[in-house]
Protein backbone atom coordinates (compact mmCIF):
# COMPACT_ATOMS: atom_id res chain seq x y z
CA UNK A 1 0.00 0.00 0.00
CA UNK A 2 1.10 3.58 -0.94
CA UNK A 3 2.38 5.36 2.00
CA UNK A 4 -0.08 9.12 2.34
CA UNK A 5 2.03 12.35 2.40
CA UNK A 6 3.47 14.20 5.67
CA UNK A 7 1.07 15.82 7.78
CA UNK A 8 1.98 18.68 9.36
CA UNK A 9 1.21 17.06 12.92
CA UNK A 10 4.19 14.70 12.20
CA UNK A 11 6.01 17.68 11.03
CA UNK A 12 5.14 19.44 14.47
CA UNK A 13 6.54 16.38 16.16
CA UNK A 14 9.53 16.67 15.13
CA UNK A 15 10.09 20.29 15.69
CA UNK A 16 9.46 19.82 18.68
CA UNK A 17 12.35 17.30 19.47
CA UNK A 18 14.39 19.29 18.02
CA UNK A 19 13.36 22.43 19.79
CA UNK A 20 13.09 20.87 23.68
CA UNK A 21 16.20 18.34 22.99
CA UNK A 22 14.32 15.05 23.67
CA UNK A 23 11.56 12.96 22.53
CA UNK A 24 10.34 12.47 26.18
CA UNK A 25 9.70 16.06 26.54
CA UNK A 26 8.23 17.07 23.37
CA UNK A 27 5.51 14.70 24.27
CA UNK A 28 5.10 16.12 27.18
CA UNK A 29 4.86 20.01 25.40
CA UNK A 30 2.33 18.39 22.27
CA UNK A 31 0.38 16.54 25.19
CA UNK A 32 0.67 13.34 23.65
CA UNK A 33 2.31 10.01 24.93
CA UNK A 34 5.92 9.22 23.99
CA UNK A 35 4.76 6.31 21.72
CA UNK A 36 2.79 8.13 19.69
CA UNK A 37 5.34 11.16 19.26
CA UNK A 38 7.54 7.85 18.09
CA UNK A 39 5.09 6.50 16.04
CA UNK A 40 4.43 10.13 14.25
CA UNK A 41 8.20 10.85 13.36
CA UNK A 42 8.60 6.89 12.58
CA UNK A 43 5.14 7.16 9.93
CA UNK A 44 6.85 10.90 8.92
CA UNK A 45 10.08 9.02 7.96
CA UNK A 46 7.76 6.21 5.83
CA UNK A 47 5.81 9.40 4.13
CA UNK A 48 8.87 10.66 3.02
CA UNK A 49 11.38 7.15 2.17
CA UNK A 50 14.00 8.39 4.43
CA UNK A 51 16.12 8.51 7.66
CA UNK A 52 15.66 11.91 9.76
CA UNK A 53 17.42 10.83 12.26
CA UNK A 54 20.97 8.90 12.71
CA UNK A 55 22.56 7.33 16.03
CA UNK A 56 25.46 9.26 17.40
CA UNK A 57 26.88 7.89 20.79
CA UNK A 58 23.59 8.03 23.35
CA UNK A 59 22.35 11.07 21.28
CA UNK A 60 20.12 11.33 17.96
CA UNK A 61 21.22 13.82 15.49
CA UNK A 62 18.93 14.78 12.35
CA UNK A 63 20.12 13.46 8.84
CA UNK A 64 20.67 16.38 6.01
CA UNK A 65 16.99 15.07 5.08
CA UNK A 66 16.24 15.68 8.49
CA UNK A 67 17.37 19.38 8.60
CA UNK A 68 15.93 19.91 4.91
CA UNK A 69 12.32 18.92 6.60
CA UNK A 70 12.76 20.70 10.04
CA UNK A 71 13.49 24.18 8.13
CA UNK A 72 10.85 23.38 5.50
CA UNK A 73 8.56 22.62 8.01
CA UNK A 74 8.85 25.77 10.41
CA UNK A 75 8.00 27.63 7.13
CA UNK A 76 5.24 25.79 6.76
CA UNK A 77 3.64 25.90 10.36
CA UNK A 78 4.68 29.53 10.47
CA UNK A 79 2.36 29.68 7.10
CA UNK A 80 -0.70 28.08 8.99
CA UNK A 81 -0.04 30.21 11.78
CA UNK A 82 -0.69 33.31 9.61
CA UNK A 83 -4.07 31.40 8.30
CA UNK A 84 -5.18 30.58 11.58
CA UNK A 85 -5.04 34.25 12.84
CA UNK A 86 -6.22 35.52 9.30
CA UNK A 87 -9.07 32.92 9.88
CA UNK A 88 -9.22 34.10 13.40
CA UNK A 89 -9.47 37.64 12.13
CA UNK A 90 -12.39 37.14 9.43
CA UNK A 91 -14.65 35.22 12.22
CA UNK A 92 -14.50 38.13 14.66
CA UNK A 93 -14.64 40.66 11.34
CA UNK A 94 -11.27 42.54 11.90
CA UNK A 95 -10.43 41.64 8.83
CA UNK A 96 -11.77 40.28 5.19
CA UNK A 97 -13.56 41.26 2.62
CA UNK A 98 -17.27 41.78 1.22
CA UNK A 99 -18.15 41.99 -2.20
CA UNK A 100 -21.62 43.40 -3.31
CA UNK A 101 -23.48 44.34 -6.06
CA UNK A 102 -27.02 45.66 -7.34
CA UNK A 103 -28.96 47.12 -9.40
CA UNK A 104 -27.59 51.08 -10.18
CA UNK A 105 -30.79 52.62 -8.61
CA UNK A 106 -30.52 50.43 -5.88
CA UNK A 107 -26.83 51.25 -5.41
CA UNK A 108 -27.41 54.78 -5.15
CA UNK A 109 -30.20 54.76 -2.81
CA UNK A 110 -30.88 51.94 -1.09
CA UNK A 111 -27.67 49.80 0.32
CA UNK A 112 -25.52 53.14 1.32
CA UNK A 113 -27.77 52.92 5.15
CA UNK A 114 -26.92 49.15 5.07
CA UNK A 115 -23.14 49.47 4.00
CA UNK A 116 -22.84 52.45 5.98
CA UNK A 117 -23.80 50.98 9.14
CA UNK A 118 -21.50 47.72 8.97
CA UNK A 119 -18.79 50.03 7.91
CA UNK A 120 -18.89 51.69 11.64
CA UNK A 121 -18.96 48.87 12.83
CA UNK A 122 -16.27 46.75 11.14
CA UNK A 123 -14.11 49.37 9.62
CA UNK A 124 -11.23 46.42 9.31
CA UNK A 125 -13.51 44.61 6.54
CA UNK A 126 -12.59 45.82 2.91
CA UNK A 127 -15.44 46.62 0.93
CA UNK A 128 -15.92 46.66 -2.73
CA UNK A 129 -19.20 47.36 -4.65
CA UNK A 130 -19.96 47.44 -8.27
CA UNK A 131 -23.35 47.56 -10.27
CA UNK A 132 -25.42 45.43 -12.72
CA UNK A 133 -27.66 46.72 -15.06
CA UNK A 134 -29.65 44.09 -15.30
CA UNK A 135 -31.54 41.29 -12.96
CA UNK A 136 -30.19 38.56 -15.15
CA UNK A 137 -26.88 39.84 -14.52
CA UNK A 138 -27.16 40.42 -11.08
CA UNK A 139 -28.46 36.56 -9.80
CA UNK A 140 -25.05 35.42 -12.45
CA UNK A 141 -22.93 37.77 -10.05
CA UNK A 142 -24.20 36.14 -6.81
CA UNK A 143 -24.00 32.56 -8.02
CA UNK A 144 -20.55 32.19 -9.86
CA UNK A 145 -19.13 34.46 -6.56
CA UNK A 146 -18.16 37.29 -7.93
CA UNK A 147 -20.02 39.28 -5.55
CA UNK A 148 -20.72 37.69 -2.26
CA UNK A 149 -24.29 39.02 -2.01
CA UNK A 150 -26.83 41.51 -4.48
CA UNK A 151 -29.03 44.17 -3.62
CA UNK A 152 -32.02 43.61 -5.97
CA UNK A 153 -35.81 42.70 -6.52
CA UNK A 154 -36.36 39.44 -5.29
CA UNK A 155 -39.98 38.90 -6.95
CA UNK A 156 -38.46 35.66 -8.36
CA UNK A 157 -35.30 34.18 -6.63
CA UNK A 158 -34.26 31.37 -8.21
CA UNK A 159 -34.23 27.98 -5.63
CA UNK A 160 -30.67 27.73 -5.38
CA UNK A 161 -30.23 31.35 -4.04
CA UNK A 162 -31.88 32.70 -0.50
CA UNK A 163 -32.73 36.22 0.09
CA UNK A 164 -33.62 38.29 3.02
CA UNK A 165 -36.38 41.21 2.28
CA UNK A 166 -36.04 45.20 2.45
CA UNK A 167 -38.85 46.99 2.97
CA UNK A 168 -40.77 47.69 -0.44
CA UNK A 169 -39.09 50.39 -2.64
CA UNK A 170 -41.87 53.15 -3.66
CA UNK A 171 -41.75 54.95 -6.82
CA UNK A 172 -42.85 59.00 -7.23
CA UNK A 173 -43.18 61.08 -10.50
CA UNK A 174 -41.38 64.23 -10.83
CA UNK A 175 -42.17 67.66 -12.67
CA UNK A 176 -41.51 70.47 -13.08
CA UNK A 177 -42.83 73.33 -9.74
CA UNK A 178 -44.39 75.09 -12.56
CA UNK A 179 -46.34 72.67 -13.69
CA UNK A 180 -48.59 73.14 -10.03
CA UNK A 181 -48.24 76.81 -9.53
CA UNK A 182 -51.10 76.19 -6.59
CA UNK A 183 -49.18 73.68 -4.89
CA UNK A 184 -51.76 71.10 -5.63
CA UNK A 185 -50.81 67.78 -4.11
CA UNK A 186 -52.92 65.28 -6.09
CA UNK A 187 -51.32 62.08 -7.63
CA UNK A 188 -49.92 62.55 -11.23
CA UNK A 189 -53.11 62.82 -13.74
CA UNK A 190 -52.79 61.44 -17.09
CA UNK A 191 -52.85 65.01 -18.58
CA UNK A 192 -49.83 65.83 -17.33
CA UNK A 193 -48.32 63.00 -18.63
CA UNK A 194 -50.04 63.31 -22.21
CA UNK A 195 -48.51 67.19 -22.37
CA UNK A 196 -45.26 66.58 -21.21
CA UNK A 197 -41.94 64.90 -22.53
CA UNK A 198 -40.96 61.21 -20.58
CA UNK A 199 -37.29 60.99 -19.65
CA UNK A 200 -36.80 57.32 -18.76
CA UNK A 201 -34.61 54.43 -19.90
CA UNK A 202 -33.77 52.10 -22.29
CA UNK A 203 -36.09 48.99 -22.46
CA UNK A 204 -35.14 46.06 -20.24
CA UNK A 205 -34.37 47.96 -17.40
CA UNK A 206 -36.46 47.42 -14.36
CA UNK A 207 -36.83 51.79 -13.70
CA UNK A 208 -38.36 51.66 -17.41
CA UNK A 209 -40.69 49.04 -17.11
CA UNK A 210 -42.21 50.37 -13.94
CA UNK A 211 -42.72 53.76 -15.52
CA UNK A 212 -44.40 52.08 -18.28
CA UNK A 213 -46.88 50.33 -15.51
CA UNK A 214 -47.54 53.42 -14.17
CA UNK A 215 -48.54 55.32 -17.40
CA UNK A 216 -50.40 52.14 -18.85
CA UNK A 217 -52.44 52.95 -15.13
CA UNK A 218 -53.08 56.13 -16.34
CA UNK A 219 -53.85 55.09 -19.37
CA UNK A 220 -51.69 58.08 -21.11
CA UNK A 221 -48.85 58.57 -23.31
CA UNK A 222 -46.48 60.99 -23.25
CA UNK A 223 -45.65 63.81 -26.20
CA UNK A 224 -42.49 62.73 -26.51
CA UNK A 225 -39.69 60.31 -24.66
CA UNK A 226 -35.59 61.04 -24.11
CA UNK A 227 -33.78 57.76 -23.14
CA UNK A 228 -31.12 57.80 -21.48
CA UNK A 229 -28.52 55.29 -19.55
CA UNK A 230 -27.47 57.59 -16.96
CA UNK A 231 -30.07 57.24 -13.43
CA UNK A 232 -28.35 60.22 -11.89
CA UNK A 233 -29.47 62.76 -15.11
CA UNK A 234 -33.37 61.47 -15.28
CA UNK A 235 -34.41 64.19 -12.32
CA UNK A 236 -32.40 66.59 -13.76
CA UNK A 237 -32.63 66.25 -17.37
CA UNK A 238 -36.44 65.35 -16.90
CA UNK A 239 -36.95 69.13 -15.55
CA UNK A 240 -34.48 70.77 -17.52
CA UNK A 241 -36.62 69.68 -20.31
CA UNK A 242 -39.83 71.21 -18.87
CA UNK A 243 -40.85 66.94 -19.13
CA UNK A 244 -41.31 64.34 -16.33
CA UNK A 245 -39.78 61.07 -15.01
CA UNK A 246 -40.64 58.03 -12.66
CA UNK A 247 -38.18 57.37 -10.27
CA UNK A 248 -37.51 55.70 -6.73
CA UNK A 249 -39.21 57.96 -4.18
CA UNK A 250 -35.63 58.65 -3.15
CA UNK A 251 -34.19 59.95 -5.67
CA UNK A 252 -37.46 61.98 -6.65
CA UNK A 253 -36.81 63.74 -3.08
CA UNK A 254 -34.05 65.48 -5.23
CA UNK A 255 -36.36 67.27 -7.16
CA UNK A 256 -36.36 70.53 -5.55
CA UNK A 257 -32.58 71.28 -6.20
CA UNK A 258 -32.94 71.55 -9.52
CA UNK A 259 -36.88 73.15 -9.31
CA UNK A 260 -39.13 70.44 -9.34
CA UNK A 261 -41.82 68.60 -7.22
CA UNK A 262 -42.05 65.02 -6.20
CA UNK A 263 -45.70 63.46 -6.84
CA UNK A 264 -47.46 60.51 -6.09
CA UNK A 265 -48.70 57.86 -8.21
CA UNK A 266 -52.40 56.48 -8.13
CA UNK A 267 -52.13 53.69 -7.39
CA UNK A 268 -49.14 53.52 -5.59
CA UNK A 269 -46.00 51.83 -7.89
CA UNK A 270 -43.51 49.98 -5.19
CA UNK A 271 -41.15 46.66 -5.95
CA UNK A 272 -39.91 44.02 -3.69
CA UNK A 273 -36.35 44.90 -2.63
CA UNK A 274 -34.06 42.09 -0.93
CA UNK A 275 -30.35 40.67 -0.42
CA UNK A 276 -29.57 37.77 -2.33
CA UNK A 277 -27.03 35.66 -1.23
CA UNK A 278 -25.70 32.41 -1.51
CA UNK A 279 -26.76 29.05 0.48
CA UNK A 280 -22.82 28.14 1.65
CA UNK A 281 -22.27 26.10 4.11
CA UNK A 282 -19.39 27.82 5.33
CA UNK A 283 -20.24 31.43 4.38
CA UNK A 284 -17.84 34.30 4.16
CA UNK A 285 -17.59 35.85 8.10
CA UNK A 286 -18.29 38.97 6.45
CA UNK A 287 -20.86 38.61 5.02
CA UNK A 288 -22.48 36.22 7.85
CA UNK A 289 -21.98 40.00 9.49
CA UNK A 290 -23.79 41.93 6.87
CA UNK A 291 -26.41 39.59 6.60
CA UNK A 292 -26.86 39.82 10.16
CA UNK A 293 -26.79 43.09 10.57
CA UNK A 294 -29.38 43.72 7.66
CA UNK A 295 -31.71 41.61 9.31
CA UNK A 296 -31.30 43.36 12.35
CA UNK A 297 -32.20 46.75 11.13
CA UNK A 298 -35.17 45.41 8.75
CA UNK A 299 -36.84 43.86 11.80
CA UNK A 300 -36.49 47.17 13.90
Amino acid sequence: MASTGPSLAQVEALIAVIDHGSFTAAAEVLQISQPSLSRRIHTLEDALGARLFLPVGRRMELTETGRGVVAAGRRALAEMGSIDAMVGAARSLTAGSLRLTGLPSLVATELPGHLGRFHRAHPGIRVEVFTVDHAEELVEAVRVGRADAALGVIDRVPGDLAAIPLPAQEFAAVLPAAARPDGDEGPLTAQEIASRTLVTLPRGTSIRELADVALRGLGALPAHRITTTQRDSLVPLALAADGLTVVPAALARTAPAYGGIAVALDPPLRRSLGIIHRLDELPNPALHGFLALVEESSAA
